[in-house]
């Protein structure tokens, strides 16, 4: 699950109540964006409401159900 660097950190500060920098470093300690993009078989991205992700995430499950039955 993807979503800009600026968007995580502007949910992380209204979950948490942190400020920017704890914000930062909370990223940091992960990692980072292009890692993790690079690794991925499959991308859901997390910028739109909640009714987009939870339909990416069904049609991935489907995917790989449809995969594993074969």
């Amino acid at each position: 699950v993807d979503v800009p660097e600026a968007l995580q950190i502007e949910r992380l500060r209204r979950r948490d109540g942190s400020d920017e920098d704890s914000a930062r470093r909370m990223l940091a300690a992960q990692v980072d964006r292009a890692t993790r993009l690079g690794a991925a078989d499959d991308v859901i991205r997390n910028t739109g409401a909640l009714d987009a992700l939870i339909g990416q995430s069904q049609q991935a499950d489907r995917r790989y159900r449809a995969l594993s039955a074969q």
